[in-house]
């Protein structure tokens, strides 16, 4: 093998020594190249080498470190010494490395995800990350390294770990009106029952992909008897909604859902009317009603009959199974944030059938509404 430091070549090795910054570059810049093509082994000739080239590094200009970063990227046997020099020395060419080189460790992607910052973005950007990295990004408190774990497609979000991300999705949704976390989960890859806790934040098309994704999660199981609705309940839903009483309508659905009053006013007052829809059908509201019901809350808002429309809209991807799904993904989330911790323990719609479980029913008939234990 040839020497690294190309002392076989006397005019190369001139250019390393020269008063001109742009010779300096060009050695450094052939160097590297040999190297990568090379991939040494011997330890010896690598620590000479680093040493002879970290120097180089720290007198070059930016957009030099930034190619030797591009370069030394897909190299197994890049030194760490010179990966860390270039972490060091240029925040482009830091996060460069940190995306892309493959020689970095878990632990020195772990630092960089506990320095947080861009560093732990530009890991979060990075394909095929181990499930123990994408567990500490996924915990991290920085919203733009979430969102960034959350476009990377190639991360593999599963298991509690998706559950925390989607419920703090729709808590900086719903509360702070920040929607980028729940943006990206919601447009990364295909939609999956998991999804549903985002029902209320996503848009129509992705509500209705929620909807049908849900029934297909249910495909070949048993899908039990749905206990019926009080009628009495449905009518005096019915009346509330007819006789324009905004308030008294979200109390009763309230009610009937056993959720809280912030909660049904959130599903009363989404214009699309989808969630209203959502949650009558999930009550078991015959199609009569669900008019009638969705008609006088158009009134009640201006009389655009947006939220009639609806039904027309989620057309076949509307049935009692999947909404009552639905609602039931939504509740866990709202029951959680209210404290009742024996909810999570004991909630009978937590799923372990699908792979990135976010509080999916097994069984729909196993939601557990007051008004369906009536």
């Amino acid at each position: 093998m040839r020497d690294l430091l190309l002392a076989d070549f006397p005019f190369l090795t001139s250019l390393a020594s020269s008063e001109r910054p742009n010779d300096r570059r060009i050695w450094l810049r052939i160097a590297i190249d040999y190297f990568v093509a090379m991939e040494p082994s011997d330890s010896d000739m690598i620590a000479r080498f680093v040493e002879a080239t970290a120097a180089k590094l720290a007198a070059a200009d930016p957009a030099t470190r930034l190619e030797i970063a591009r370069k030394l990227g897909p190299c197994a046997r890049a030194p760490a010494r010179l990966l860390a020099a270039l972490r060091f020395l240029d925040p482009d060419a830091a996060d460069y490395v940190l995306e892309h080189a493959v020689a970095c460790s878990n632990g020195e992607l772990e630092r960089a995800i506990a320095s947080g910052g861009r560093g732990a973005i530009a890991v979060a950007k990075r394909k095929n990350l181990d499930p123990h990295i994408v567990k500490a990004l996924a915990s991290n408190d920085d919203v733009l390294v979430l969102v960034a774990l959350a476009s990377n497609e190639s991360a593999r979000l599963e298991g509690p770990s998706l559950f925390d991300l989607l419920r703090r999705a729709r808590r900086l949704a719903e509360q702070e009106g920040d929607r980028r976390l729940a943006d990206a989960l919601l447009e990364r890859g295909r939609i999956g029952p998991e999804h549903a806790a985002l029902f209320l934040c996503a848009q129509p098309n992705r509500r209705i992909e929620i909807l049908l994704a849900v029934q297909r999660s249910q495909l070949g199981r048993s899908s039990g008897s749905s206990p019926p609705m009080r009628s009495t309940s449905l009518d005096d839903l019915e009346l509330a909604a007819v006789a324009r009483q905004p308030e008294r309508f979200v109390s009763l659905l309230a009610e009937a859902l056993d959720c809280s009053q912030e909660f049904a006013r959130a599903i009363v007052h989404d214009a699309t009317g989808e969630p209203l829809a959502v949650a009558l059908t999930a009550l078991g509201a015959p199609n009569e009603i669900l008019v009638r019901v969705l008609i006088s809350n158009d009134l009640m808002a201006g009389a655009n009959y947006q939220r009639i429309r609806a039904l027309a809209r989620l057309n076949n991807a509307l049935n009692r199974n999947a909404a009552m799904m639905v609602i039931a993904a939504l509740r866990e989330d709202s029951l959680v944030r209210r404290g009742q911790k024996g909810f999570v323990e004991n909630n009978p719609i937590r799923s372990s059938s699908f792979p990135a479980s976010a509080g999916i029913a097994n069984k729909a008939s196993d939601l557990p509404m007051r008004a369906l234990r009536k």
